[in-house]
Protein backbone atom coordinates (compact mmCIF):
# COMPACT_ATOMS: atom_id res chain seq x y z
CA UNK A 1 0.00 0.00 0.00
CA UNK A 2 2.78 2.42 0.89
CA UNK A 3 4.63 2.07 -2.42
CA UNK A 4 1.35 2.65 -4.33
CA UNK A 5 0.79 5.83 -2.31
CA UNK A 6 4.33 7.01 -3.05
CA UNK A 7 3.77 6.36 -6.78
CA UNK A 8 0.58 8.44 -6.81
CA UNK A 9 2.20 11.20 -4.78
CA UNK A 10 5.06 11.35 -7.27
CA UNK A 11 2.61 11.80 -10.16
CA UNK A 12 1.08 14.94 -8.62
CA UNK A 13 2.31 18.13 -10.24
CA UNK A 14 1.70 21.74 -9.19
CA UNK A 15 -1.90 22.77 -9.80
CA UNK A 16 -2.20 24.65 -13.07
CA UNK A 17 -4.95 27.19 -13.78
CA UNK A 18 -4.32 26.75 -17.50
CA UNK A 19 -4.95 23.02 -17.31
CA UNK A 20 -7.98 23.49 -15.05
CA UNK A 21 -9.52 25.98 -17.49
CA UNK A 22 -11.79 28.93 -16.79
CA UNK A 23 -14.61 26.64 -15.65
CA UNK A 24 -12.35 24.82 -13.20
CA UNK A 25 -11.03 28.08 -11.74
CA UNK A 26 -14.54 29.46 -11.28
CA UNK A 27 -15.69 26.23 -9.68
CA UNK A 28 -12.78 26.26 -7.23
CA UNK A 29 -13.39 29.91 -6.32
CA UNK A 30 -17.08 29.18 -5.74
CA UNK A 31 -16.10 26.25 -3.55
CA UNK A 32 -13.79 28.49 -1.49
CA UNK A 33 -16.54 31.07 -0.95
CA UNK A 34 -19.01 28.32 0.00
CA UNK A 35 -16.49 26.89 2.48
CA UNK A 36 -15.94 30.32 4.03
CA UNK A 37 -19.71 30.78 4.41
CA UNK A 38 -20.00 27.31 5.90
CA UNK A 39 -17.36 28.23 8.49
CA UNK A 40 -18.79 31.63 9.40
CA UNK A 41 -22.60 31.48 9.14
CA UNK A 42 -23.18 28.98 11.98
CA UNK A 43 -21.88 31.69 14.34
CA UNK A 44 -25.00 33.75 13.64
CA UNK A 45 -26.72 31.39 16.06
CA UNK A 46 -23.73 30.09 18.04
CA UNK A 47 -21.60 32.40 20.13
CA UNK A 48 -18.06 32.69 18.69
CA UNK A 49 -16.71 32.68 22.25
CA UNK A 50 -17.53 29.00 22.53
CA UNK A 51 -14.93 28.21 19.83
CA UNK A 52 -12.65 31.23 20.15
CA UNK A 53 -9.38 30.90 18.27
CA UNK A 54 -10.76 28.42 15.73
CA UNK A 55 -13.15 29.97 13.15
CA UNK A 56 -11.15 33.14 12.47
CA UNK A 57 -7.80 31.44 11.74
CA UNK A 58 -9.62 28.76 9.74
CA UNK A 59 -11.12 31.41 7.46
CA UNK A 60 -7.66 32.95 6.97
CA UNK A 61 -6.08 29.57 6.11
CA UNK A 62 -8.78 28.81 3.52
CA UNK A 63 -8.32 32.22 1.90
CA UNK A 64 -4.50 31.91 1.82
CA UNK A 65 -4.70 28.48 0.19
CA UNK A 66 -7.15 29.89 -2.38
CA UNK A 67 -4.75 32.74 -3.11
CA UNK A 68 -1.87 30.32 -3.58
CA UNK A 69 -3.88 28.24 -6.05
CA UNK A 70 -5.91 30.89 -7.85
CA UNK A 71 -3.50 33.82 -8.01
CA UNK A 72 -3.45 37.10 -6.16
CA UNK A 73 -6.57 38.68 -7.73
CA UNK A 74 -9.03 35.91 -6.86
CA UNK A 75 -7.07 35.27 -3.66
CA UNK A 76 -7.52 38.89 -2.64
CA UNK A 77 -11.27 38.57 -3.27
CA UNK A 78 -11.43 35.38 -1.19
CA UNK A 79 -9.47 37.04 1.62
CA UNK A 80 -11.76 40.10 1.46
CA UNK A 81 -14.80 37.87 1.94
CA UNK A 82 -13.03 36.07 4.82
CA UNK A 83 -12.15 39.37 6.52
CA UNK A 84 -15.72 40.69 6.18
CA UNK A 85 -17.19 37.46 7.57
CA UNK A 86 -14.65 37.44 10.37
CA UNK A 87 -15.41 41.00 11.41
CA UNK A 88 -19.20 40.94 10.92
CA UNK A 89 -20.03 37.43 12.16
CA UNK A 90 -17.16 36.10 14.27
CA UNK A 91 -16.12 39.38 15.89
CA UNK A 92 -12.56 39.70 14.59
CA UNK A 93 -10.82 43.09 14.71
CA UNK A 94 -12.24 45.05 11.72
CA UNK A 95 -9.10 47.23 11.46
CA UNK A 96 -6.17 44.87 12.10
CA UNK A 97 -7.46 41.94 10.07
CA UNK A 98 -7.59 43.77 6.69
CA UNK A 99 -4.22 45.44 7.29
CA UNK A 100 -2.51 42.12 7.94
CA UNK A 101 -4.30 39.53 5.85
CA UNK A 102 -5.10 41.35 2.61
CA UNK A 103 -1.38 41.96 1.85
CA UNK A 104 -0.66 38.38 2.95
CA UNK A 105 -3.18 37.13 0.37
CA UNK A 106 -1.50 39.16 -2.37
CA UNK A 107 1.91 37.78 -1.37
CA UNK A 108 0.62 34.19 -1.35
CA UNK A 109 -0.92 34.71 -4.79
CA UNK A 110 2.34 36.05 -6.19
CA UNK A 111 4.21 33.06 -4.76
CA UNK A 112 1.68 30.73 -6.38
CA UNK A 113 2.01 32.50 -9.73
CA UNK A 114 5.81 32.15 -9.54
CA UNK A 115 5.51 28.45 -8.82
CA UNK A 116 3.16 27.97 -11.77
CA UNK A 117 5.52 29.87 -14.07
CA UNK A 118 8.46 27.73 -12.91
CA UNK A 119 6.42 24.55 -13.45
CA UNK A 120 5.45 25.61 -16.97
CA UNK A 121 9.10 26.37 -17.76
CA UNK A 122 10.20 23.00 -16.34
CA UNK A 123 7.65 21.12 -18.44
CA UNK A 124 8.78 22.95 -21.56
CA UNK A 125 12.42 22.02 -20.85
CA UNK A 126 11.38 18.39 -20.27
CA UNK A 127 9.51 18.32 -23.59
CA UNK A 128 12.54 19.70 -25.42
CA UNK A 129 14.86 17.15 -23.78
CA UNK A 130 12.49 14.30 -24.59
CA UNK A 131 12.35 15.43 -28.21
CA UNK A 132 16.15 15.24 -28.38
CA UNK A 133 16.29 11.83 -26.70
CA UNK A 134 13.67 9.98 -28.68
CA UNK A 135 12.85 11.77 -31.90
CA UNK A 136 10.32 9.40 -33.44
CA UNK A 137 11.12 7.84 -36.77
CA UNK A 138 8.65 9.19 -39.32
CA UNK A 139 9.55 6.63 -41.98
CA UNK A 140 7.63 3.33 -41.59
CA UNK A 141 10.32 1.54 -43.62
CA UNK A 142 14.04 1.73 -42.75
CA UNK A 143 16.16 -0.33 -45.12
CA UNK A 144 14.70 -3.86 -45.16
CA UNK A 145 12.65 -3.32 -42.00
CA UNK A 146 9.17 -2.09 -41.21
CA UNK A 147 9.55 -0.07 -38.01
CA UNK A 148 6.92 0.81 -35.40
CA UNK A 149 8.12 2.98 -32.52
CA UNK A 150 6.52 4.00 -29.25
CA UNK A 151 7.83 6.24 -26.54
CA UNK A 152 5.74 6.60 -23.35
CA UNK A 153 7.04 9.23 -20.89
CA UNK A 154 7.12 8.37 -17.23
CA UNK A 155 3.96 9.24 -15.32
CA UNK A 156 6.19 10.88 -12.70
CA UNK A 157 6.49 14.17 -14.56
CA UNK A 158 8.93 15.69 -12.08
CA UNK A 159 11.59 13.18 -13.11
CA UNK A 160 13.69 13.14 -16.27
CA UNK A 161 14.68 9.65 -17.35
CA UNK A 162 17.51 8.54 -19.62
CA UNK A 163 15.79 6.31 -22.20
CA UNK A 164 16.90 6.91 -25.81
CA UNK A 165 16.89 5.20 -29.18
CA UNK A 166 17.82 5.57 -32.82
CA UNK A 167 16.92 4.03 -36.17
CA UNK A 168 18.73 4.57 -39.48
CA UNK A 169 19.66 2.94 -42.78
CA UNK A 170 23.36 2.61 -43.55
CA UNK A 171 24.82 3.27 -47.02
CA UNK A 172 25.12 -0.47 -47.65
CA UNK A 173 21.41 -1.01 -47.08
CA UNK A 174 21.64 -2.41 -43.54
CA UNK A 175 19.15 -1.24 -40.95
CA UNK A 176 20.80 -0.05 -37.74
CA UNK A 177 18.75 -0.07 -34.52
CA UNK A 178 19.72 1.14 -31.06
CA UNK A 179 17.83 1.31 -27.75
CA UNK A 180 19.54 2.50 -24.57
CA UNK A 181 18.87 3.51 -20.99
CA UNK A 182 21.13 5.64 -18.80
CA UNK A 183 20.97 4.70 -15.13
CA UNK A 184 19.31 7.07 -12.73
CA UNK A 185 17.06 10.04 -13.38
CA UNK A 186 17.35 13.77 -13.64
CA UNK A 187 19.15 16.28 -15.86
CA UNK A 188 22.51 14.43 -15.69
CA UNK A 189 20.97 11.18 -16.98
CA UNK A 190 19.05 13.01 -19.73
CA UNK A 191 22.16 14.94 -20.83
CA UNK A 192 24.26 11.75 -20.97
CA UNK A 193 21.54 10.01 -22.98
CA UNK A 194 21.43 12.90 -25.45
CA UNK A 195 25.22 12.70 -25.94
CA UNK A 196 25.14 8.92 -26.40
CA UNK A 197 22.34 9.07 -28.96
CA UNK A 198 24.08 11.78 -30.99
CA UNK A 199 27.39 9.90 -30.90
CA UNK A 200 25.74 6.61 -31.90
CA UNK A 201 23.98 8.22 -34.85
CA UNK A 202 27.18 9.79 -36.17
CA UNK A 203 29.17 6.58 -35.77
CA UNK A 204 26.47 4.39 -37.30
CA UNK A 205 26.08 6.68 -40.30
CA UNK A 206 29.86 6.57 -40.77
CA UNK A 207 29.65 2.74 -41.06
CA UNK A 208 31.60 2.13 -37.83
CA UNK A 209 31.08 -1.45 -36.64
CA UNK A 210 29.12 -2.39 -33.52
CA UNK A 211 32.15 -3.35 -31.44
CA UNK A 212 33.92 -0.05 -32.12
CA UNK A 213 30.73 1.91 -31.43
CA UNK A 214 30.44 0.25 -28.01
CA UNK A 215 34.08 1.08 -27.19
CA UNK A 216 33.67 4.73 -28.21
CA UNK A 217 30.40 5.16 -26.27
CA UNK A 218 32.04 3.59 -23.22
CA UNK A 219 34.95 6.05 -23.49
CA UNK A 220 32.45 8.89 -23.81
CA UNK A 221 30.69 7.91 -20.58
CA UNK A 222 33.98 7.60 -18.71
CA UNK A 223 35.06 11.02 -19.99
CA UNK A 224 31.84 12.52 -18.64
CA UNK A 225 32.38 10.78 -15.30
CA UNK A 226 35.90 12.23 -15.07
CA UNK A 227 34.42 15.63 -15.83
CA UNK A 228 32.30 15.40 -12.70
CA UNK A 229 28.98 14.43 -14.28
CA UNK A 230 27.10 12.07 -11.99
CA UNK A 231 26.43 9.30 -14.50
CA UNK A 232 26.93 5.72 -13.38
CA UNK A 233 26.37 3.56 -16.47
CA UNK A 234 24.14 2.96 -19.50
CA UNK A 235 22.64 -0.22 -20.89
CA UNK A 236 22.31 -0.51 -24.64
CA UNK A 237 21.11 -2.89 -27.33
CA UNK A 238 22.45 -2.32 -30.85
CA UNK A 239 21.56 -4.33 -33.93
CA UNK A 240 22.51 -4.39 -37.59
CA UNK A 241 20.12 -6.19 -39.99
CA UNK A 242 21.48 -7.41 -43.32
CA UNK A 243 19.73 -6.07 -46.45
CA UNK A 244 18.37 -9.54 -47.30
CA UNK A 245 17.21 -10.12 -43.66
CA UNK A 246 18.91 -13.49 -43.47
CA UNK A 247 20.98 -12.52 -40.43
CA UNK A 248 21.33 -9.77 -37.86
CA UNK A 249 24.24 -8.75 -35.66
CA UNK A 250 23.40 -7.89 -32.03
CA UNK A 251 25.48 -6.28 -29.32
CA UNK A 252 23.79 -6.17 -25.92
CA UNK A 253 25.53 -4.43 -23.01
CA UNK A 254 23.53 -4.95 -19.83
CA UNK A 255 20.23 -4.41 -21.68
CA UNK A 256 17.16 -6.70 -21.90
CA UNK A 257 17.58 -8.96 -24.98
CA UNK A 258 15.12 -8.46 -27.85
CA UNK A 259 12.10 -10.74 -28.16
CA UNK A 260 11.60 -12.62 -31.45
CA UNK A 261 8.08 -13.71 -32.41
CA UNK A 262 7.56 -16.28 -35.19
CA UNK A 263 5.44 -19.38 -35.91
CA UNK A 264 3.16 -18.77 -32.88
CA UNK A 265 6.20 -18.73 -30.62
CA UNK A 266 8.13 -16.04 -28.77
CA UNK A 267 11.71 -16.35 -27.58
CA UNK A 268 14.14 -14.08 -25.82
CA UNK A 269 17.31 -14.04 -27.92
CA UNK A 270 20.03 -16.00 -26.14
CA UNK A 271 22.72 -13.34 -26.42
CA UNK A 272 25.86 -13.41 -24.32
CA UNK A 273 25.84 -11.26 -21.20
CA UNK A 274 28.18 -8.29 -21.41
CA UNK A 275 28.64 -5.41 -18.95
CA UNK A 276 26.86 -2.08 -19.38
CA UNK A 277 28.72 0.90 -20.77
CA UNK A 278 30.51 3.09 -18.25
CA UNK A 279 31.13 0.35 -15.67
CA UNK A 280 34.64 -0.79 -16.68
CA UNK A 281 37.34 1.31 -18.39
CA UNK A 282 37.64 -1.18 -21.23
CA UNK A 283 35.93 -4.37 -22.37
CA UNK A 284 36.00 -6.53 -25.45
CA UNK A 285 32.34 -6.12 -26.40
CA UNK A 286 31.53 -8.56 -29.15
CA UNK A 287 28.54 -8.66 -31.49
CA UNK A 288 26.71 -11.92 -32.00
CA UNK A 289 25.17 -13.07 -35.28
CA UNK A 290 21.62 -14.43 -35.19
CA UNK A 291 19.94 -16.13 -38.18
CA UNK A 292 16.49 -14.74 -38.89
CA UNK A 293 13.46 -16.95 -39.63
CA UNK A 294 12.37 -17.47 -43.22
CA UNK A 295 8.73 -17.35 -42.11
CA UNK A 296 6.93 -14.17 -41.04
CA UNK A 297 8.43 -12.71 -37.89
CA UNK A 298 8.49 -9.61 -35.71
CA UNK A 299 10.97 -8.48 -33.10
CA UNK A 300 10.48 -6.22 -30.07
CA UNK A 301 13.40 -4.15 -28.76
CA UNK A 302 12.54 -2.27 -25.57
CA UNK A 303 13.73 -0.63 -22.36
CA UNK A 304 13.11 -2.26 -19.00
CA UNK A 305 10.38 0.23 -18.12
CA UNK A 306 8.05 -1.90 -20.25
CA UNK A 307 8.37 -4.94 -17.94
CA UNK A 308 9.10 -3.37 -14.54
CA UNK A 309 5.46 -2.63 -13.68
CA UNK A 310 3.08 -4.86 -11.75
CA UNK A 311 1.83 -8.19 -13.06
CA UNK A 312 -1.65 -7.19 -11.81
CA UNK A 313 -3.01 -4.03 -10.10
CA UNK A 314 -2.54 -5.55 -6.64
CA UNK A 315 0.16 -8.02 -7.67
CA UNK A 316 3.94 -8.12 -7.38
CA UNK A 317 6.61 -6.64 -9.61
CA UNK A 318 7.96 -7.16 -12.21
CA UNK A 319 5.61 -7.84 -15.10
CA UNK A 320 8.49 -9.70 -16.73
CA UNK A 321 9.51 -10.86 -20.19
CA UNK A 322 7.50 -14.14 -20.05
CA UNK A 323 4.22 -12.23 -19.66
CA UNK A 324 5.32 -9.88 -22.43
CA UNK A 325 5.96 -12.87 -24.69
CA UNK A 326 2.46 -14.19 -24.06
CA UNK A 327 1.03 -10.85 -25.16
CA UNK A 328 3.18 -10.82 -28.27
CA UNK A 329 2.18 -14.29 -29.42
CA UNK A 330 -1.49 -13.34 -29.13
CA UNK A 331 -1.01 -10.10 -31.10
CA UNK A 332 -0.55 -11.75 -34.48
CA UNK A 333 2.16 -11.15 -37.08
CA UNK A 334 3.49 -8.80 -38.14
CA UNK A 335 3.16 -6.42 -35.17
CA UNK A 336 1.26 -3.35 -36.40
CA UNK A 337 0.72 0.07 -34.86
CA UNK A 338 -2.60 -0.94 -33.33
CA UNK A 339 -1.14 -4.20 -32.01
CA UNK A 340 1.69 -2.27 -30.36
CA UNK A 341 -0.81 0.14 -28.82
CA UNK A 342 -2.90 -2.75 -27.47
CA UNK A 343 0.20 -4.38 -25.98
CA UNK A 344 1.18 -1.21 -24.09
CA UNK A 345 -2.41 -0.66 -22.93
CA UNK A 346 -2.54 -4.25 -21.60
CA UNK A 347 0.70 -3.73 -19.65
CA UNK A 348 -0.55 -0.43 -18.21
CA UNK A 349 -3.83 -2.09 -17.25
CA UNK A 350 -1.95 -4.87 -15.46
CA UNK A 351 0.05 -2.23 -13.62
CA UNK A 352 -3.15 -0.54 -12.50
CA UNK A 353 -2.38 2.64 -14.43
CA UNK A 354 0.43 4.40 -16.29
CA UNK A 355 3.96 3.15 -15.74
CA UNK A 356 6.34 4.84 -13.26
CA UNK A 357 9.29 4.77 -15.69
CA UNK A 358 9.83 5.76 -19.31
CA UNK A 359 9.09 3.16 -21.98
CA UNK A 360 10.71 2.76 -25.38
CA UNK A 361 9.38 -0.04 -27.57
CA UNK A 362 10.38 -0.69 -31.19
CA UNK A 363 8.58 -3.38 -33.18
CA UNK A 364 10.54 -4.59 -36.22
CA UNK A 365 9.19 -6.72 -39.06
CA UNK A 366 10.39 -7.50 -42.60
CA UNK A 367 9.29 -4.80 -45.03
CA UNK A 368 9.17 -7.46 -47.77
CA UNK A 369 9.14 -11.24 -48.05
CA UNK A 370 12.22 -12.98 -49.36
CA UNK A 371 12.10 -13.15 -53.12
CA UNK A 372 9.20 -10.70 -53.42
CA UNK A 373 11.26 -7.66 -54.32
CA UNK A 374 13.20 -4.87 -52.72
CA UNK A 375 12.26 -2.80 -49.67
CA UNK A 376 11.61 0.18 -51.92
CA UNK A 377 8.97 -1.78 -53.81
CA UNK A 378 7.29 -2.77 -50.57
CA UNK A 379 7.51 0.62 -48.84
CA UNK A 380 4.06 1.79 -49.84
CA UNK A 381 2.24 -1.29 -48.60
CA UNK A 382 4.37 -1.54 -45.46
CA UNK A 383 3.48 2.05 -44.56
CA UNK A 384 -0.16 1.08 -44.10
CA UNK A 385 -1.23 -0.27 -40.71
CA UNK A 386 -4.58 -1.21 -39.21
Amino acid sequence: MLDRFVERLGRAGWWSRREAGVGGVRLLFAGVVALELLIALPFLVVSPSELRGVPGPLLIVVALVASLLLGWRLGLAAMGIAVVLGAAVIGENPVAAPLIWLPAAVLAGLVGDSMRWAEALRRDVVRQLYAGLVALSRDPVVGPLSVRTRYIPAEVEQVLAGDFYGVLERPGGEAFIMVGDVSGHGPAAAAAATHLRAAWRGLAAATVELREIALILNDLLHAEQRGGIDTRFATICMASFSPDLRTAQFLVAGHPPPLLVFDDDCIELGLRRQPPLGVVPSWDWQPQEVPLPESVWSMLVYTDGLVEGRSSPAGPRPYGAPNLCRLLTSSGLPITDSALNRLIEAIQSANGGPMPDDIVAIALSPAFTRGSGSPAEAATSAGRSD
